[in-house]
Formats: structure tokens, sequence, C-alpha cells
């Protein structure tokens, strides 16, 4: 039976309970101001407003889910020991997690999960990480105080509440819509600075734990709403980023007659898709060309493949680049030295933000091609290529990035004669498994490719029909690979691992004067501009002050390549991959088979966060030679 004084208790833990969350809410906001010493956006009004609203709302998110358990004592088991034990133990696990995870970025940027945990504090870390007696002592030290505050003030509550009338409704009302309008003032301001791209409001979320915050930008397209982003002048984000991109000047001296650039991107052309059957366009470049046969992207998916190749750094710097406009060091060189700088994209350039970030510093550049379809858009840029061919200036340089899009989308012209037997007629993700036959599924796969080297071939003819193949350096690559249930783990498709399929590409370098060569050394999108900007335009700079790469033609080994994807990363060695996912680590092997009680050896990760923070003001290598 029921005792008579249950929905008093009741009454006075969900009383008790509020004081907590409220208390510790309190104590979140005071812990994460450690949060702010990294960010250096300008700290004006609407800054401070912002950031004030944003904390509230994510650190009262935060404390309302974790000590929900208490909560649901209070219904199922309304006795005060437990509830009481419960809830303080969870707040004050929250509030140690909260100073630890402040500490962590601090140093590393890196927020903690469990992929991070086991990456600082996994197999031989203490060889890695250097952690003095007195750093644990102070760690348990400030534990302790933590949970001793919160016993206290548990303590205190629970003689106080009793003794004391609850808050009239209209205050506890208030406190309740002051909660409710900083969460929805938060994520409202927060689709507005992402669509503008306004760098001072959105480097503020990068700080939060458990980072989440509404977009909506292709939303917004669709209702037919004009944004504009916000870009910053050089000067702002000098002064205002927190990324040092690159660590020193560089210096360059202008050639004359140089050379005009012909980029290609094949969006998804996997390594092994490239041979005089699938793509014999291609095919006669690479024969007077050098070729690399292990060439790898900087991860799996668009946005870190080409941010990998045009900045030659990991794709874990993509969301400071984005939120500062920060553009790469060879678009900035390019334009410096007066070449024509040219953007042929097949799907638009806002999607993902390549306006914002690659291309940010390029005036006037295309921004989409016209068509239904990735096959039509392709067509259309390769139109817009050869127009503009036929009108450029003949007596200045120009840089042509042509990005195709269809074998992505697996996309070909309805008419056009498929050369690969069976082809899929439609794709349907649905109907793949482990036992799926993937064998009509690439061959329309390879019918894509096959098209867009149609298309390449008529650019490279309408580069022959100028007169300019001669002055002309041509490389071909892509953004990431294609996997079709290689690994027998069903993983079809790009952006869900770290395997060569999902990141080998073909990459092909033609340069006139150059011989033609073969070249099996491992090499990443890493070391293509930097090697650019050595070989063509003259810049003496070293190669650790604006990448984690290498010569191209330095057949050197790299041992550690980080890649990424758009939220997480992988430390990729020459026989193993370490996927650091927020779930944990999980280590393969060269094929992606799973290695079990696998670690990763502390030289690894500690050459892995070298690379991660290297561009971040305070971490920069300044002395250290190739």
């Amino acid at each position: 039976m029921t005792s008579p004084s249950t929905p008093l208790i009741k009454q006075q833990l969900l009383r008790w309970w509020g004081w907590v969350w409220l208390a510790t809410v309190v104590f979140a906001l005071l812990i994460a101001q450690r949060y702010m010493v990294v960010i250096e956006a300008a700290n004006t009004v609407p800054v401070a407003m912002f950031r004030g609203v944003m904390l509230v709302a994510h650190l009262g998110t935060m404390a309302l889910l974790a000590l929900a358990p208490g909560l649901l004592l209070v219904r199922l088991w309304p006795r005060p020991v437990p509830m009481i034990s419960v809830t303080l133990t969870l707040a004050a696990l929250l509030l140690t997690a909260l100073l630890m995870d402040t500490h962590i970025y601090q140093l590393y940027r890196m927020h903690i999960d469990v992929g991070v945990m086991g990456l600082l504090l996994g197999g031989a870390a203490r060889e890695t990480f250097v952690f003095s007696r007195s750093m644990y002592l102070q760690a348990l030290g400030l534990v302790a105080l933590i949970s001793m505050v919160v016993v206290l003030l548990g303590w205190g509550l629970w003689r106080w509440v009793p003794r004391h009338q609850p808050l009239p409704a209209s205050v506890r009302r208030t406190f309740a819509s002051i909660y409710l309008v900083c969460l929805v003032a938060f994520h409202g301001v927060h689709l507005w600075a992402d669509a503008r791209g306004n760098e001072s409001l959105l480097v503020q979320t990068d700080v939060l734990p458990v980072r989440y915050a509404a977009t909506a930008k292709r939303f917004m397209r669709n209702l037919g709403l004009e944004l504009k982003p916000q870009v910053l002048s050089a000067q702002a984000r000098e002064r205002g980023g927190t990324l040092t991109y690159p660590l020193q000047p560089v210096n360059c001296a202008r050639r004359t007659n140089a050379p005009n650039i012909l980029l290609v991107v094949i969006d998804s052309w996997r390594f092994d898709a490239m041979s005089e059957r699938i793509t014999p366009n291609i095919a006669s470049v690479a024969r007077k060309a050098a070729t690399f046969t292990q060439h790898y992207s900087g991860g799996n998916a668009t946005r870190i493949g080409v941010f990998s190749l045009f900045y030659s750094i990991p794709g874990t710097y993509w969301h400071r680049a984005l939120n500062e406009s920060r553009g790469p060091v060879i678009v900035r060189e390019l334009l410096d030295q007066d070449f024509d700088v040219q953007v042929f994209r097949s799907t638009p350039i806002f999607s993902p933000e390549f306006d914002r970030t690659v291309f940010v510093d390029i005036p006037n550049v295309r921004q989409r091609s016209d068509g239904e379809g990735s096959a039509e858009t392709d067509r259309d840029l390769t139109d817009d290529f050869k127009t503009f061919l036929d009108q450029r200036k003949p007596d200045q340089p120009f840089f042509a990035f042509l990005f195709y899009d269809a074998p992505h989308s697996f996309d070909f012209p309805p008419d056009y004669p498929l050369a690969f037997q069976p082809s899929l007629e439609e794709v349907n993700y649905f109907a793949l498994n482990r036992r799926a036959d993937p064998v009509p599924f690439y061959n329309r796969y390879l019918n894509s490719v096959h098209y867009d080297d149609s298309l390449v071939g008529e650019a490279l003819q309408a580069v022959e029909a100028a007169g300019i193949a001669d002055n002309t350096m041509i490389i071909i690559t892509s953004d990431h690979g294609q996997e079709f249930n290689d690994s027998g783990e069903n993983f079809w498709g790009h952006n869900s691992n770290f395997s060569r399929y999902q990141t080998g590409v073909p990459f092909i370098w033609y340069q006139p004067g150059r011989p033609p060569a073969v070249y099996n050394h491992r090499t990443s999108h890493f070391d293509v501009m930097p090697t650019l900007l050595r070989e063509v335009l003259g810049c003496k700079v070293s190669f650790d002050q604006i990448s984690v790469g290498k010569p191209l033609f330095d057949p050197s080994p790299r041992e550690v390549m980080v890649m990424s994807d758009y939220k997480e990363f992988a430390i990729v060695e020459p026989d193993r991959v370490s996927a650091v996912r927020r779930s944990g680590i999980s280590v393969f092997d060269s094929r992606y088979r799973p290695l079990r009680d696998s670690r990763v050896a502390p030289s690894v990760i500690a050459e892995a966060l070298e690379q991660k923070q290297r561009f971040y003001k305070g971490f920069g290598v300044k002395d250290k030679k190739e």
C-alpha cells in the first residue's frame, strides 16, 4: 500500500531535482569558459549574446539528459536515498567529464568520445603522452573536489527544500521560458549564421562537446530563398581566425611563360577503374605522363577529398577553414601570379560549401552547371570549358578545374552505348546486401566512368585545337573511391570506411618536358599542390609549412596519413587502418579486415595528432626542415 507521504516526497524530490539541475547548469557554464580561451573571433556584443544563449541552451540540454534518470526514479521508485545518490553521481560525472573535455580541447582541439579516449589513454599511451605523477594527483584532486562540492550542494538542498515553500509558478515558468527561448534562439540564429557564413558566430559552436546545431541551407534554397554568404576579408581571417595556414608566407618567384594547368577530377573514380577499355582518352594521357599507382585521397567523401587536394592538410581542418572562409594557398598564389582561375563543376559550387572554402578567393566564380542529372551537367561543364578556351586571353596562363560527377550518381545519357554488360537499369540501395551480385552495379558504374572519359576526351581535344597542348599541364584524379562490397563486409558506395576501395584513386601528372614513368610508391592528395607550387610556380617554402605531405616524386615512405570523413578520422599506415570514431577505435588490415586486440603504436598516435593540430595557432612547426 502506498505511503500517505509518497506524494509529498515526490514533490520534494522533484523540487530538489530542479534545483540540482539549475546548479549543474551554472557550474557547467563556469567550466565552459575554459573553451573560450582558444576562440579568437571578434568579441562584439552580438557575439557575446549568441555565445551566452548557445551555452545556456547546449549545457542546459546536456544537464537535462544527464540527470534524466533521477526524474525517472521519482516516478518508479520515489525514495530519497537512491534517487539523490543517482542524480548526484550523474551530476559529478557530467561536470568532471566537461572539465576533462575543456583540457583535451585546449591541447588537441578535439572533444572527448570513446575513440579519442582510446587514442589518448589506450595502448602504450604512457610512451606517447608524458603525464607526471603530479598531473595525475592534480586530476584526482579535481575529481574529488567536484564530487565533494556536488555532494555538499545536494545535501544542503535536501535540507533546504522541505523547510521552504516552492517557488511561485510564475517564477518556475520564467526559468523554463529562459531555457526554451535560448534553445530556440540558438538554433534559429545558427540556421541564419550557417547560411550566411557568419564566421564570428559559427566559430563559437566548435567548442561545444557533443556538438549539434541546426542547419538548413538546402531546405532554404528549395524554398527559393536567396543565400548570400558573408565572406571575410583576408585581413579579418588573419586577425580573427584560429588557423595558422600557411605557417610561413609562401615565397614564389614568378616564372615567365608559365604553363596552363588543367586539373580534371572525376567524382567517385576508384583506383582500378582506369584502363584502355574503361577510360581510353585518359589512358592516352597516361602513356605520356607520370602515373602513380598507389595514390590516395585525404578522405572518403567529396568535401574532404577536394579539401585535401587543394589545401594539402587533413580534412579535420575543414570546419575551421569553412568558418573562417579561408582559401587554399595554391589558389591565392595562382591569382597572385595572374593566372585566369576558372572552376567548371557539375554540381553547384555551394554544396558542399566550396564557395566559402576552396574557391572563396576567386571573383565571380561559376556557380553551377545547367541540366537535369549528372550526365547533362557534365556535358554542360565540358561545353563551357570549350567556350572558355575560345574566349580566353591568349597571353594569360589559366588554371581550369573540371569536376565531373556522373560516376557519383551512376549516370549517363539514355542513348549512350553501354560498353559494360550486364548493366543495372536502376540503382536500388535497398536491394544491396552481402549476397547481392555486384557485377551489374559495377558495370553501370564503369559505364558512367566511360561516359565521363568521353567528355574528358573532348576537353583534351579542345586544348589541342586551341594550339596550347605543348604548354598545358594536365592533372587527372578523383576526390575519393567507390566500393562494391569488395571487402565482403556489405559496404557499398563511399563515406562509410577508409579502405583503399573508398580512398584509393587514380593519379596522372602530365607536365610538358617530363618523361613518362610509372611510380609505385605511396602518394596522396596532400603531396599534390605543394609539388605544383615548387615545380611550376617557383615557390621555395618548406613542405611542412603548407602541408602534411611530401614532394610527389619523393619515394620515401608516407608512414602515417590522417584521412577523414565529415566528422571522424582514421590513421592510415601502409599495412593497417585505425578508424577513430565516436564509438571507439577499430583497427583493420590493408584489406579492411578487422584486427582483433590490435593497438596503435605510440609513435603513430603522436604523428597523427601532430598533423591534426599543426596548423592551429600555437601549435605550428616553426623550424622543422624536410
